[in-house]
């Protein structure tokens, strides 16, 4: 039985081949997996947890391969549903330090992509906690299958985590994105945004303002690519360094965070609120996964696996 359930995008990014560039001086392209939803479950999936994607994706050949994916990785795909639209596709363009920014969709005259037309199935098993990408929010129909799944895992008393997931690239209207987000952040327990998308939100990057808006938070992670992470878990709160490594390509990087710092909240639970030392263990744990997953590039090509994680962190010094 899966332990996560996972609520998000499964589509291909586009990655160009020649980086520091604009858009329009890219002459080639290739696809990688990715998504945050499938970057998280394939993550999680690569650390041994088993998890499930709630996806839309094209009754296409790229749709196909998605599932080829998320399977290879031990995800289950049960509530992956082919719809007749086409599988996005997202162009991105890269820095020269690997830095990447979503620029369009492909093809570009496209309107509709399948992942925007997601119904709500009610899951036939329980999980320990449920994920939710919050761009899913950008489409009415996957929006409404959103909340859907929100009230029922409220019902059942579930921990959930909301990656908020800023792509103004996906909205139309940037101003109903903020009052979405913030409407679904006031219903959840646990948050992962970018330093740049609490000052969207909340006009500020300060942990203590971010906890006083939304005061029912009790996960709150900050966190800044290479600058690392500021937390609020519980009582505690406090700033995490990244590990430096050579960094190819940060696409998924937040989303190889959440899949580490899930693998560790399933292992230890509750308790770390309560305990300072395994809360330090689990935030080091999340880090080096997010960290390797930026050596090569491609969102989950080097999702690592448990061995690899304690490896690296067995070759750090002790702090």
């Amino acid at each position: 039985m899966p332990n996560v359930l996972c609520y998000g995008l499964a589509l291909w990014d586009m990655l160009a081949d020649q980086t520091g560039i604009p858009r329009n001086q890219v002459r080639s392209w290739t696809a990688y997996a990715g998504g945050a939803g499938l970057n998280v479950a394939c993550g999680l999936g690569a650390l041994g947890v088993s998890g499930a994607l709630i996806a839309g994706v094209g009754q296409d050949e790229r749709g196909s391969q998605l599932l080829q994916v998320l399977q290879s990785y031990q995800v289950c795909t049960d509530y992956i549903q082919k719809l007749p639209y086409l599988t996005r596709l997202v162009e991105v363009i890269r820095s020269q330090e690997g830095e990447r920014e979503f620029v369009g969709f492909y093809p570009p005259d496209c309107q509709e992509f399948a992942d925007g037309y997601i119904t709500f199935l009610e899951p036939n098993f329980i999980p320990k906690c449920v994920y939710i990408e919050a761009l899913m929010l950008a489409f009415p129909q996957a929006r409404k299958t959103g909340w859907q799944l929100v009230h029922w895992a409220l019902e059942k008393g579930l921990m959930i985590l909301v990656d908020v997931n800023w792509r103004p690239v996906f909205w139309s209207d940037h101003k109903l994105a903020k009052s979405l987000t913030l409407e679904l952040l006031k219903k959840v327990q646990a948050v992962k945004l970018t330093s740049e998308e609490a000052q969207w939100l909340f006009n500020s990057d300060d942990l203590n303002s971010i906890h006083q808006q939304c005061p029912h938070l009790t996960h709150i992670f900050l966190t800044q690519g290479a600058q690392g992470c500021d937390y609020q878990i519980g009582e505690y709160q406090g700033h995490y360094p990244a590990f430096v490594v050579n960094t190819i390509d940060t696409t998924g990087a937040g989303d190889a965070f959440v899949a580490g710092w899930l693998h560790q909240w399933l292992t230890y639970g509750e308790t770390l609120i309560s305990n300072a030392n395994l809360l330090n263990q689990a935030l080091r744990w999340a880090s080096a996964v997010a960290a390797l997953s930026t050596t090569a590039l491609g969102a989950i090509t080097q999702a690592p696996t448990v061995n690899t994680v304690q490896a690296f962190l067995s070759a750090q010094p002790l702090e």
